[in-house]
Order: C-alpha cells, then sequence, then structure tokens
C-alpha cells in the first residue's frame, strides 16, 4: 500500500465512527455530559488529586464536557485517537503496508465506550469517557521517550522509576501499564542481555512498590485492593463484572505484541506474500473489526428510548417525547411509561390517550440489579413535585457516585420554586464555573431576580401546580413509582386542577377505588362543564360494576365505553385459570387501549 494511502484510511474509519456517534448515540453523549461535572477552580483541580489517576480523571472530565456540543466532543475524540495512531506508529516503526492494524486499539477503546449501557449511571470514575484515550496516549508517549533514550548512563532504568513515580500520580494504571511495557520492551531495545534485565527488574519493582508507597504514605481516599486499578472503571455492585475488563486487557495485550515483535526503522520487516494478500488481510482487519464493534455495541431499545425521552424532558419538548412513544416496539421499561405519562400530562392527553401506547415493566438490559430509582428518580420526584425527594436523591447520588451538572440543575430548580434563594444562589454559582452550563445558570439567576418569570417558563410553570405535597421527607424503598402513586392518591388537600388530576389518575394506578370516587366526584366538581376523559369514564363504569352501584347505567358515560366494557367481560372469562401472561398477550391487540385491560391484566408488574 502506498505511503499517501494510510492516513485516508485511518481518517476514512475515523469519519464513520464519527458519523455513527452523532447519528445512532446523539442522546447517549448528552447523557454522558449531563453526568459530568467540570468547574473551572482550582478548588476542583485539587478535588481530583486526592486520588491516583487524578490528572487523568479531571483531564477526562475537561474534555467530557465538550459533548454538550455533540459534533465538537466527537470531533476532540477522533482526534486523540488520531493522534494515538499517529504515535503509535512512529514509536513502534509500524511499516506503512500494516498501519490499518494501528486501528485495533481505536476499536477497542470505542467498545469500551459504545458497550456502556446502563453502567453510565452507576460508574464513579469521573471522566470515564475520555480516561481510557487519554491514559492510553500518555502510555505511548512514555514509549515512545523511553525507545529514543541512548542506552548508556542507565537512563532507560532510571526513566522507568521516574515514569513510575510520575506517573501512577497522574495516570494510574497507565503508567504502570507503560512502565510494564517498557521492562519488556527492553530486551527487543537492548543489546547486552545485563542491560535488559536490570530495566525488566526495574520494571516489576517500580509496579509493585510506587503504588504501595503512595497507598501509605501520599493518599487516603484509595482502597487496598485497588492501588494497582486506579484510573480504570469499578464495574462491581455486588459482583465483579470482569467481561466489561476485556477491552482494556486487549489494549494492554495489543501493545505487548508490538514491543514483543518490534523493529526498528533501520531493520527490514521482510514480506513473502503478495501486495493483493497483503491488501486482503488488510481488509480482513477492519471488516473483523467492524464485525466486533457491532457486534458488541450496545443497541438495547428500551435504553436508547430512555435517553431520548430524558432529553426531550429537559428541553421541555412534550410532543417530542411522544413521538419517542410511538416508536416503541418492545415491552417499555416503567422508566419509559413513567415519562411519557408526564408528558401526557403536560399536554393535558393523559386522561385519553396514556393507555394507547405500549404498557409494561421489562427488566433493565443491565448485568446488575439496575434500579428506576438511578435513572428518573431525581426526574419523576421533580415533575410529581415531591422536591424533599429530588433534593435528597440528588445530594445521595452525588455523595456515592460523584457530583454531575444534572444533578446541580434539579438542586437549582428545586430552590427557585421553593423560594430557598440562598440555596439557589449557592448552586447557581458552581454552575457558573462550567463552561456550556453558565447559559443556564444566567437563565436561572434571572428566575432568582424575578420569580414571577417561572409562570412563562413551560416547566416550571408546570411543576408549580404539583406543589401541594405535605413537607415531609420518608423513604420510598427504592420504588419511586409506586411511592409516587400513594402519595399522590392520598392527597385530597388541594383546589389545584392540575394536581388533583394527577391524584385522580394515581388511583387508576393503585387500584384504590374509595380513593378513586373522592378524586372522581372532586374532578366533576372542579371541572363541571368540561369534557370527561375516557379512561376516568371507565375506571368509573368498571368500579361501579364491580360494586354493583345502582343507576350506573344512567349515568352520562359514552356509549362506547359501556360497548367496549361489554366486550371485553365477554372475552375476558376465556382465560379463567389462565396464567396472567396468557391473558395479557390474548386479549392485547384488542383491549389494550382500554382501562380494562390494565386493571385485570397490568395490575401486578414488577417494579424495578
Amino acid at each position: 500500500m502506498k505511503k499517501s494511502f494510510y492516513p485516508l484510511i485511518w481518517v476514512g474509519v475515523l469519519a464513520v465512527i464519527a458519523c455513527a456517534l452523532l447519528v445512532y448515540e446523539r442522546d447517549f453523549l448528552w447523557k454522558i455530559q449531563e453526568a459530568n461535572l467540570f468547574l473551572n477552580s482550582s478548588l476542583f483541580f485539587r478535588q481530583q488529586m486526592v486520588v491516583s489517576g487524578g490528572m487523568l480523571s479531571w483531564l477526562g472530565v475537561f474534555c467530557t464536557q465538550f459533548l454538550h456540543i455533540p459534533w465538537l466532543g466527537v470531533l476532540l475524540l477522533c482526534g486523540l485517537w488520531l493522534l494515538l495512531i499517529w504515535v503509535a506508529k512512529r514509536t513502534f516503526s509500524i511499516p506503512d503496508r500494516w498501519a490499518t492494524l494501528l486501528l485495533i486499539p481505536v476499536a477497542l477503546l470505542l467498545i469500551a465506550i459504545v458497550d456502556t449501557g446502563y453502567w453510565l449511571y452507576v460508574l464513579k470514575l469521573p471522566g470515564y469517557f475520555f480516561a481510557a484515550t487519554l491514559g492510553t496516549l500518555a502510555a505511548v508517549l512514555s514509549l515512545w521517550a523511553f525507545r529514543a533514550l541512548p542506552s548508556k548512563y542507565a537512563l532507560r532504568p532510571l526513566f522507568i522509576v521516574v515514569v513510575a513515580a510520575v506517573g501512577y500520580p497522574l495516570f494510574g494504571i497507565y503508567a504502570l501499564a507503560a512502565v510494564l511495557l517498557m521492562g519488556i520492551w527492553s530486551w527487543r531495545l537492548e543489546k547486552q542481555r545485563l542491560q535488559a534485565l536490570v530495566s525488566t527488574i526495574v520494571a516489576i519493582a517500580s509496579v509493585i512498590a510506587v503504588p504501595l508507597v503512595c497507598y501509605h504514605f501520599v493518599y487516603y481516599q484509595t482502597n487496598l485492593a485497588n492501588i494497582y486499578y486506579t484510573g480504570l472503571p469499578v464495574y462491581f455492585i455486588t459482583e465483579n463484572h470482569r467481561v466489561y475488563y476485556l477491552p482494556y486487557l486487549l489494549l494492554f495485550l495489543f501493545f505487548l505484541a508490538l514491543a514483543l515483535t518490534y523493529k526498528s526503522q533501520h531493520a527490514e520487516w521482510k514480506m513473502k506474500a503478495a501486495p493483493i494478500v497483503r491488501t486482503a488481510t488488510q481488509v480482513a482487519v477492519v471488516a473483523a473489526l467492524a464485525f466486533g464493534v457491532f457486534h458488541f455495541w450496545f443497541k438495547d431499545e428500551n435504553f436508547h428510548h430512555e435517553l431520548t425521552m430524558q432529553h426531550r424532558l429537559d428541553c421541555a419538548d412534550w410532543e417530542c417525547v411522544i413521538d419517542e412513544a410511538r416508536e416503541q416496539e418492545d415491552e417499555p421499561t416503567r422508566p419509559i411509561v413513567m415519562m411519557r405519562n408526564i408528558a401526557l400530562s403536560r399536554l393535558g392527553r393523559q386522561g385519553d390517550e396514556m393507555f394507547l401506547y405500549k404498557n409494561g415493566s421489562k427488566a433493565f438490559a443491565a448485568p446488575f440489579g439496575m434500579r428506576a430509582m438511578l435513572e428518573v428518580g431525581p426526574l419523576a420526584y421533580y415533575h410529581y413535585g415531591m422536591l424533599n425527594y429530588c433534593n435528597r436523591l440528588c445530594v445521595e447520588m452525588g455523595v456515592e457516585f460523584g457530583w454531575r451538572a444534572e444533578y446541580l440543575k434539579y438542586l437549582v430548580k428545586s430552590a427557585l420554586l421553593n423560594g430557598e434563594q440562598q440555596l439557589a444562589r449557592k448552586y447557581i454559582g458552581l454552575l457558573k464555573q462550567t463552561l456550556f452550563f453558565d447559559d443556564w445558570a444566567e437563565r436561572a439567576e434571572s428566575f432568582l431576580k424575578n420569580p414571577k418569570l417561572m409562570d412563562a417558563d413551560p416547566e416550571l410553570a408546570a411543576v408549580k401546580h404539583m406543589l401541594h405535597h405535605d413537607n415531609v421527607l420518608g423513604t420510598d424503598q427504592g420504588f419511586v413509582e409506586s411511592y409516587l402513586m400513594r402519595r399522590l392518591a392520598n392527597n385530597f388537600n388541594t383546589e389545584d386542577t392540575v394536581f388533583q388530576e394527577q391524584a385522580l389518575l394515581a388511583t387508576l394506578y393503585t387500584h384504590d377505588v374509595p380513593q378513586f370516587w373522592t378524586h372522581f366526584a372532586n374532578y366533576i366538581r372542579l371541572h363541571p362543564d368540561g369534557k370527561m376523559p375516557r379512561y376516568y369514564q371507565e375506571a368509573a363504569y368498571l368500579y361501579g360494576k364491580l360494586e354493583e352501584r345502582p343507576n350506573l347505567d344512567n349515568m352520562p358515560f359514552d356509549s362506547s365505553v359501556k360497548a367496549e366494557y361489554d366486550e371485553f367481560m365477554r372475552f375476558a372469562p376465556l382465560y379463567d385459570g389462565a396464567d396472567v401472561e396468557d391473558a395479557r398477550e390474548g386479549l392485547r391487540n384488542q383491549f389494550a387501549h382500554t382501562y380494562y385491560y390494565q386493571y385485570y391484566t397490568m395490575g401486578q408488574l414488577p417494579e424495578y
């Protein structure tokens, strides 16, 4: 392959990767930067440096913020990958005809990103999206410098000690990996075996000793069991999910192979294969990498629907949330149902449309016990006006998983709605230290100066209608939706029509018939001239039949409400004694849009 072609191959492949990320993972990129927080302050820098690998995290968080503008963040990522390829080629003197092999580390780094899935809600390593790329680049640069040193004066063993002593506090495991590679690479670089042996012994001793010294005398926030892995995401909840470390292991093995097969640029790489064979081999390498990336790319439908809905709710784009719900093909998770209902409520259509979309409670496609609380806990409590619970979750999760921009935004909005000006000013001040959330903070500050402006904001104005809960703080046992619905159904002390309707809707979830009749009567009283939404009629007719209320048929129900009830009751007995899953499947096509179906077949859904 001609020398002028291989950079074009690199750029072409990176362009395809960039397009794939921007087209298929735009909402994932948005969520990554929302779960990131970079503050332009010396205090923030010092906070990152209290553990080994702190510089890596600081740089990773700094780079991640650019995903706020997706194309800019992806361009930065691909630029770093291109630099990594170029540096690796120079470091290991890779001939042009084998330059395609340098796409292997890029593919592994990409897999480590796109296979994140639900781990993004629980990973604690700051800046992990860029950390592996930056750490690998730093390691290869140190290897380049190591190779450039002369063999005399014991410069290489001394350099190994310096990289371990300085690199470990800055880059954690990536510095240790570089030191190990230096010790192994010495056998290819040194002409004298004794020099190579000295370098290897120094490398092994440095890898063992430096983390221990740092643990005992420098850092106090690192677990002894993790001192050799700092800088890597920790894929551990109740057990260690080692398969997620495979890209990092293969990355090390790739550079180990380059070190073991190293030939200087003056040495001749003998190739007996014909050019067409070499070309076919490189095409096969690219195809294999593409297949591998596609195979490990996390493609779960619900995961991506959830991210899109979160993004659209953050923009108060209610219609787009509903559009996303229409595209649902698989059984939805509860966060999807909750976010869809929030959007429908904001549009005033929940009582007529919420069962027109797929309902369900599919388990999260996560290798650990993922909970809805981790994903939409603050979001749900905020939109339903339970600000105490929203604040509690933001603070607790900020302490557990690290502070994120989205947590600060919820805390600002909650403080504004509660009229806590000093608290709002505190969080706004933090967001003003960011590069991309300062405009958001300034807009929030305008609400602080003139609270009446919140009435013109579609999101804040809607939440204000929900601020009728008792000023208490209890425990939800991690089950956000059921706790929310019970609290709403039990709330009778408001004349706010929006809140009262949500309380009525909550009784359709809890199946509490006495509470339903109380809220139903209040709804009629507060809407004397309005059209009764479809599902309130269906619930009233169903409960009336269950209680054998007299004169039920004389009430002004739509004729279709009665007709569909009769039709449902004609088919439902066919599944008496059958498994509820069979009943759901058998009745779904004809009755899933009715409350009758939801009451009888969807009332025992699991909650995660």
